[in-house]
């Protein structure tokens, strides 16, 4: 998969994302996030909502994720996170494959969904503040130049914020960086209040 990759936001150098290898611990989480979707997916309809809520607490957005992508993509992240695993110190660059490019921005976005809930938990107050958010996350390397969230974002926090400030740092807009996570355009790509830059292909 070919993705057009540029500095969408001023400041901001794909190649640092890009450059950086996801490591171990998030290939392994990886693979244990594919297989409780594989596993899911063999379920009882009425058996899913548990294991959905539980796949859901550990990886943040996995939920629209099994609702959107079929078995096969499921199957394909699952072979591209083990091989990810047996490499975990190869670039996110160095992979190329659509499965695997995936793979490596989910790890990422659903650490950032993360931080964002842990943030909603211990400041309920100021939940819905980018600015807030900003000078609580900073200096943590998954949101360099914290100060910046704000423009980047918007002035509300909110899951979306993930997304916009994982395509930021990619290089990417939000259609190409949806159709990688989720194999498929759809209503989530273009919003109002995005930012500009976001809506770019």
């Amino acid at each position: 998969m070919t993705l057009r990759i540029g500095e969408r936001v001023p400041g901001f150098d794909p190649a640092e994302f890009w450059q950086a290898a996801p490591g171990r611990d998030r290939w392994q989480s990886m693979i244990d996030k594919y297989a409780a979707l594989a596993e899911l997916a063999r379920l009882p309809e009425e058996q899913r909502a548990p294991t959905l809520r539980q796949a859901a607490s550990r990886w943040p957005g996995s939920l629209r994720e099994a609702e959107l992508i079929g078995p096969a993509y499921v199957d394909a992240r699952a072979a591209a996170a083990a091989a990810g695993a047996e490499q975990p110190d190869r670039p996110r660059t160095s992979w190329t494959d659509q499965p695997a490019l995936a793979v490596v921005c989910w790890a990422e976005l659903h650490s950032l969904i993360e931080d964002q809930l842990r943030f909603r938990a211990e400041e309920p107050s100021r939940a819905g503040s980018s600015e807030a958010f900003a000078r609580w996350i900073a200096g943590h390397p998954r949101w360099p130049d914290a100060a910046r969230i704000p423009a980047v974002v918007g002035p509300r926090l909110r899951v979306r914020s993930a997304y916009l400030w994982l395509a930021a740092r990619a290089g990417l807009g939000l259609p190409s960086l949806n159709a990688l996570l989720l194999a498929r355009a759809g209503h989530w790509d273009r919003r109002a209040d995005d930012p500009p830059w976001a809506h770019e292909p």
